[in-house]
């Protein structure tokens, strides 16, 4: 039995190859999600799987529901996930990232969240770039599990051997700032970002775009980086100069991924970085960096200097469109999510105190607690004021957004290392999306 073109389609969009298990075995294999015992069969990524267990603990202890919790590499969770749920067995409650949700839904393993109890009342309670990033097609399919956005994280300390009194407001200015620290003799290179080629969306370049007021595509998913938005063309442009001109990006980010630059800030050898809000705790934690207490947040520095945004990412829950427990796997949705009988994020509120994630309930930038925690690692208005201003890349929701970001990867790099010009750089990622879209049409 052959792929239907919709199944195609999905799987050439999350840049996976064709499942060995065919549509037919799947059918004969008894299918639906879950367990089968009655238990709510939960799977994630593995960030912090030990916390994970212990927060699930405590919903079975309160509930009497019994979770089947496995958590997977994170390198390995998309396929390892579309190839169950291919296959007749995925979970009944899972994670989701918001680059994922669009796919996923498409692929029939998830069900909207729309009319069940208490939703409507946390997608009003939490910022409005979080509900869009969760919402599909006019249907919302997730409750929060966290969210970022990011930023700009200096190093004070360095800025003040500099002569340097605060953050750079424009990209001009972090690159001058980066070459009065280049030439006190401090650090030979300033700014560090993680551009290795990966599977992953490089949150930094889009930063940087919308933090100018750009896009790369209109409300209709059209490029817009080669036609009447020339904020792209000009980030490049500005890239190029910091890494081949004035040399202040480190050459080697080329084959840095994230957590090398992190120990890289950690260490006191990069004085910038853009990354999210939630490193600035590890940043500044005394036990595991020697940056600790000198790391500050700050908006991602614009092409003219204005404030204009950045970009947010969104991780939900979401549940299983042929779960045979559903009930039971949105109350475990609601615990994990939601808000409780005092109406508060109880979840949401546990990971940010245990380890930082950023939360996407807007009351708990007041709430004293989160505050009294934040305020070890960061500037709780510049926190909050981020969140604030955060939006959600707006092609999420097309089939071949995953082929369209490894090829920006490639691009940026050419960008970096003066293999490709701005203007060339734009044209070729505007006809990309074009074969792309025939492609997919």
């Amino acid at each position: 039995m052959e792929l239907n073109r919709r199944q195609i389609l999905k799987y050439a969009g999350l840049g996976l190859a064709m499942p060995a298990v065919s549509p037919l075995l799947a059918a004969c294999s008894g299918g639906g999600a879950g367990s089968g015992d009655g238990s709510v069969k939960f799977e994630g990524w593995d960030y912090e799987a030990a916390l994970v267990q212990q927060n699930l603990d405590n919903f079975t202890k309160t509930t009497n529901i019994k979770v089947d919790y496995t958590p997977i590499t994170s390198a390995q969770y998309v396929q390892k996930v579309v190839a169950e749920f291919t296959g007749g067995g995925g979970p009944d409650a899972l994670y989701v990232y918001d680059d994922s949700l669009a796919a996923w839904v498409d692929g029939d393993y998830l069900q909207p969240l729309d009319g069940l109890p208490g939703v409507d009342e946390v997608y009003a309670a939490i910022y409005p770039g979080n509900a869009a990033a969760m919402t599909y097609q006019g249907k919302r399919y997730g409750l929060p599990y966290y969210t970022d956005s990011n930023c700009l994280l200096y190093n004070s300390e360095i800025l003040d051997k500099a002569g340097i009194k605060k953050p750079p407001a424009s990209l001009e200015e972090l690159e001058a700032q980066a070459v009065k620290i280049k030439e006190a003799g401090l650090l030979e290179y300033p700014i560090g970002v993680p551009a290795q080629l990966s599977d992953t969306w490089w949150a930094w370049v889009w930063a940087l775009i919308f933090g100018s007021g750009g896009n790369m595509f209109d409300e209709q998913q059209a490029p817009i980086m080669n036609t009447t938005d020339t904020v792209v063309k000009d980030v490049f442009s500005w890239l190029q100069q910091a890494a081949t001109k004035s040399k202040v990006i480190d050459p080697a980010c080329l084959q840095l991924l994230a957590v090398p630059v992190d120990n890289a800030m950690k260490a006191n050898r990069y004085a910038y970085t853009i990354g999210a809000r939630y490193a600035s705790r590890d940043y500044n934690d005394a036990a595991k960096s020697k940056a600790a207490g000198k790391i500050r947040l700050a908006l991602v520095p614009s092409l003219d200097g204005k404030e204009h945004g950045t970009v947010s990412n969104t991780r939900l829950y979401a549940l299983a469109k042929d779960t045979e427990v559903k009930d039971d796997a949105f109350k475990l949705l609601t615990y994990l999510g939601g808000l409780d009988a005092n109406k508060q994020p109880y979840t949401a509120k546990f990971w940010f105190l245990q380890r930082g994630l950023g939360f996407a309930y807007k009351s708990m930038a007041s709430d004293p607690e989160v505050t009294a925690s934040l305020e070890k690692f960061a500037d709780p208005k510049v926190y909050a004021h981020l969140g604030e201003v955060a939006t959600p890349r707006n092609v999420l929701g097309v089939p071949w957004y995953t082929e369209f970001e490894i090829e920006m990867h490639k691009v940026v790099q050419g960008v970096l290392s003066n293999q490709v010009q701005p203007a060339a750089a734009v044209a070729g990622l505007a006809q990309t999306v074009e074969t792309l879209k025939k492609k997919y049409n």
